[in-house]
């Protein structure tokens, strides 16, 4: 069974939003709380959690300006575990496994340096503590170029993204943000556009503080073909997570619990 969780308190730029998430109910089982990555979705995770929910109760969380949780001009590193902590709060949940794709996983990597006592386990899937060079800035540039309230179709936005955006997955990928408004029957984007491309100066930065630190069990999953970790990256993690397993699938790249699922499952349920 998937229940969808959307809360109802007052949002503002000083209070934590109220996150909106796919559960997949299994309520005698450990709490796993799963975050996507940048322009992505609770959505995306779908898969992931229906073959998890026999073991665990999967919350599959938007982030803020992302899904269908709301928007804020605000995206911070405070701000987004304050997000976090207040969805565990509403649902009662005193620990869980968390686990964190991507820009997900630097905001997990933040929430369990900062409540320990709160995550049992951590999971890192190919992201590293570090800072990125500058990354997205040209997709999200192609699909601000798009006037989605003219568009008549979905096919229409994935032939104007192609000459700026040729790899078919990645238009795929960013075409799962464009849905249709029920109340004016045209299309619109549903992450915060803006907000996102405008943050990527910051959000491209290590979200961890020199003196983090968690010492719980930490697995980091890395796609083999993915450029986003490195062996040197993975040396420098020891210093925040004291307890850090390596694990890397070499058919997948940077989207592991995509293009290798089922290697993906293994190496987690195996671990977990």
């Amino acid at each position: 069974m998937v229940t969808k969780i959307q809360d109802s308190s007052v949002n503002s730029d000083s209070m934590a939003l109220s996150l909106h998430s796919l559960r997949f109910k299994n309520p005698d089982a450990s709490a796993l709380v799963i975050l996507h990555g940048l322009l992505g979705s609770s959505r995306n995770w779908t898969m992931i959690g229906k073959a998890l929910r026999n073991h665990f109760d999967v919350h599959a969380l938007d982030l803020r300006n992302h899904g269908r949780s709301p928007h804020s001009e605000v995206m911070r590193w405070e701000a987004m575990v304050k997000d976090l902590k207040a969805y565990l709060d509403r649902n009662d949940i005193g620990k869980t496994i968390l686990m964190g794709h991507s820009f997900g996983g630097k905001v997990a990597m933040r929430f369990a340096c900062e409540y320990p006592r709160i995550v049992e386990k951590l999971i890192i899937v190919d992201i590293a503590a570090k800072a990125y060079p500058p990354y997205y800035d040209d997709e999200f540039r192609a699909m601000k170029r798009i006037v989605v309230g003219e568009l008549f179709s979905r096919k229409e936005a994935e032939q104007l993204l192609e000459p700026f955006v040729p790899e078919w997955a990645m238009r795929q990928f960013l075409l799962t943000n464009l849905v249709c408004d029920e109340t004016t029957d045209t299309f619109k984007w549903q992450v915060n556009l803006e907000c996102l491309h405008t943050s990527l100066p910051y959000i491209r930065q290590n979200s961890l503080r020199e003196t983090d630190r968690f010492d719980g069990p930490t697995l980091l999953v890395r796609g083999g073909k993915s450029n986003f970790i490195n062996d040197e990256d993975v040396q420098e993690m020891v210093h925040w997570f004291s307890h850090l397993r390596e694990v890397i699938l070499s058919k997948a790249g940077h989207n592991v619990h995509i293009e290798d699922r089922e290697g993906f499952l293994e190496r987690l349920t195996g671990w977990l």
